[in-house]
């Protein structure tokens, strides 16, 4: 239970927020700032550092949270959680800067109800991400002989997660589907404060935040098929659908003033036009077809669309108009040298490598904020089926036309995969 408890406490939430001409930027993209944030695909670093997603399944010795089908694969109760720092180099036309980030990813339980039959997963994990803190600071003149020093932050944090309960179960000895229900949450907060040097100005908070509830559900298909063009290899398929779904949002407006040293809360929800909306959130699936020429080595392609032209806001529809349908694309490998029971230092990992191409879900002025990710990864095995996964991404997203942003990011993740640690082995295999 320690172990367990210890995997809860590293669990999400980053978010959104403004930028554009500032003097200190400090989180994520600022491309996070519209609609729910940056979509965030559900994968480990396993797959991250091949530049996949997981969902065809032809690295067998690893599960998957992408694909629902492939959760009867596991024998033993396993946990997985994951880690993540984000470096972006931020340029326009006129600047530059860098921000980062550090957050955790997911937390995922597979429980063996029949061993390689049927498994039940729970999971905790994000679908969007808004993550950016703007500060400003300057002077003005009160007066003709009164220069009054200010500073301006805001800090928006949020997105949308789930909370998941769902089975794998193999129908057939090639073919195995998935359903994974889940309680989606929204929570996106704004907090925009200004504080003055001088005592006729005073200091004040500002918080928006917008939450919702609703019922979301995913359906996962796979199929594996070993010896098909010679005696060792084998080749896997693999795709999701996540059907749409609208959340029923409220939104409250708080301000807190500093007056004489006292801190005054007052409620204007009230005095907003729009305090309760709907947001719809679009069709989603993904798609991969995976080939293992030997138990040593395999390479899969695969991909994600999501129809993020259908997404609607009520409580900023303003923003619709940015988002379009997104698609992406990646391609990639994993090399198992351990499997060959060599007693080499390098044969004790697994290496992966790979590339990716993200149309993006934003057009802005006529340009499409796309990302082009260069993606590898080292694997470090504890037992047969624990390990610890590290990848490495750089990615090249945006672009300077119009005075948009270009980033250079770099982002390094870990994720740990725990087998045994926790639970007895199961009786039945």
């Amino acid at each position: 239970m320690k172990i367990f408890a210890f995997l809860s406490a590293i669990a999400l939430v980053p978010f959104l927020v403004q930028a554009q001409d500032s003097d200190e930027g400090i989180g994520g993209s600022p491309y996070s700032v519209f609609g729910l944030g940056m979509p965030q695909d559900i994968t480990s670093d396993n797959f991250k550092g091949q530049g996949i997603l997981g969902v065809s399944g032809i690295t067998q010795e690893m599960t998957s949270l992408s694909n629902p089908a492939l959760w009867n694969r596991s024998y033993y109760t396993q946990a997985f959680t994951g880690l993540n720092l984000s470096k972006f180099n931020l340029k326009t036309s006129s600047g530059a800067e860098e921000t980062s980030n550090f957050g955790s990813g997911y937390l995922h339980t597979l429980f063996p109800i029949y061993p390689g039959k049927l498994g039940l997963s729970v999971s905790l994990y994000p679908v969007t991400r808004t993550n950016y803190r703007f500060a400003d600071s300057g002077t003005f003149m009160a007066s003709a002989s009164d220069t009054v020093a200010f500073a301006n932050e805001i800090r928006n944090s949020g997105g949308l997660n789930k909370f998941e309960v769902g089975f794998g179960l193999k129908l057939t000895e090639h073919i195995s589907v998935g359903y994974a229900p889940s309680v989606a949450f929204m929570t996106l907060q704004s907090d925009e404060s200004f504080t003055f040097s001088s005592a006729s100005f005073n200091a004040q908070n500002q918080r928006v935040n917008n939450t919702g509830v609703a019922f979301s559900q995913r359906f996962g298909l796979s199929a594996l098929f070993e010896s098909v063009l010679s005696e060792t290899d084998r080749i896997a398929l693999g795709a999701t659908l996540t059907l749409p779904y609208t959340i029923g949002t409220k939104s409250s407006f708080k301000v807190t003033k500093t007056i004489d040293g006292v801190d005054e809360e007052v409620d204007y929800t009230s005095s907003v036009p729009i305090s309760e909306a709907d947001v719809s959130v679009p069709l989603g699936a993904s798609f991969g077809v995976g080939y293992g020429p030997s138990q040593y080595v395999n390479f899969a392609i695969e991909g994600i669309y999501q129809q993020w032209s259908e997404y609607s806001n009520g409580l900023a529809s303003s923003q619709e108009t940015f988002l379009k349908d997104r698609w992406k694309l990646g391609f990639g490998g994993q090399f198992h040298p351990y499997k060959k029971n060599s007693s080499s230092f390098f044969s004790r990992f697994k290496y992966s490598g790979g590339l990716s191409y993200d149309t993006g879900h934003l057009t802005i002025q006529g340009n499409d904020i796309n990302t082009l990710w260069i993606n590898t990864g080292l694997g470090i095995l504890s037992t047969r089926t624990s390990s610890i996964d590290i990848s490495f991404q750089y990615g090249f997203r945006g672009t300077t036309n119009n005075n948009l942003i270009k980033e250079r990011i770099w982002a390094l993740g870990l994720s740990v995969n725990l087998t045994e640690l926790m639970f007895f082995r199961q009786k039945l295999r």
